[in-house]
């Protein structure tokens, strides 16, 4: 964790602790469970030196499983409570797109070809699958609600995101489309896989990700046992996770974890 981020966090976590200590009762305990991510992206056009390449659509392809765990601590106040955590997570989103471009839009295309292609001569079609992993510390602030004698509660609050971690993890397939006014042949892509650090703006680029952002979360949680809490909820980060405000789509992040109160 970057030493302000961790500077943040600690002071936090003081001053939470301080001010449920000043008064009682108060909950304190440690969790752990899974993270289920879902969502699409859509890349603005943009140009690689004389060619533009489109907007990619980047469509959801099903469920990313991840992992949450750490520490949470509650402060009761007749039927309502405030809830703090510091938890490390792992999110994977996966996506699909099918995209057709000029060759020399793509570098690892173009040097492939055993001769030189003038741009608006050949094009290709790619398919391509991608897990994007970021992990990240996370402190929500939650506010709610208990019934049936603090057994049931709803709660929702800000959750502030310190990604520590964003990889993307690509595979990329397809054929370069035959061209017979060059005499250019169609060339099936061999499948080739590549990884990205998403921080590194030099090989991100515009795909470059934030270090900082929030999230709006919600959810509900029961007690079936004194010592044991069964937590669902849902967050979607509204601060934006690429630091280009160009790139759009949507991001949700449900969790299920299982809390053991400490004390």
């Amino acid at each position: 964790m970057k030493r302000s981020q961790l500077s943040i966090a600690a002071l936090f976590l003081v001053s939470m602790s301080t001010a449920i200590a000043q008064t009682r009762p108060f909950e304190f305990g440690i969790k752990g469970g899974a993270t289920f991510t879902h969502g699409f992206t859509k890349v603005p056009a943009q140009t690689i030196g004389s060619v533009q390449v489109p907007n990619l659509e980047n469509k959801n392809n099903g469920i990313g499983y991840g992992y949450s765990g750490g520490l949470w601590a509650r402060k009761n106040i007749n039927t309502f409570f405030i809830q703090a955590e510091v938890t490390y997570n792992r999110f994977v989103l996966k996506q699909k797109t099918a995209v057709t471009l000029d060759v020399n839009a793509n570098s690892t295309l173009a040097n492939a070809l055993p001769i030189t292609i003038q741009p608006g001569l050949v094009n290709a079609s790619l398919n391509a699958t991608s897990e994007s992993i970021l992990e990240a510390v996370d402190v929500p602030i939650l506010f709610g609600k208990r019934w049936m004698g603090g057994k049931l509660r709803g709660y929702a609050g800000p959750n502030f995101i310190f990604v520590q971690k964003a990889t993307l993890d690509r595979t990329t397939s397809g054929v370069i489309n035959a061209n017979s006014t060059v005499n250019f042949p169609q060339t099936t892509i061999p499948s080739s896989s590549a990884s990205t650090n998403l921080l590194n703006k030099y090989e991100a680029q515009n795909l470059e990700v934030k270090d900082f952002t929030y999230a709006v979360e919600l959810g509900v949680g029961y007690s079936p046992i004194p010592l044991l809490d069964v937590d669902l909820r849902y967050a979607v980060p509204v601060g934006g996770v690429y630091k280009d405000s160009n790139i759009t789509g949507f991001l949700g992040i449900a969790t299920l974890t299982l809390g053991f109160k400490v004390f």
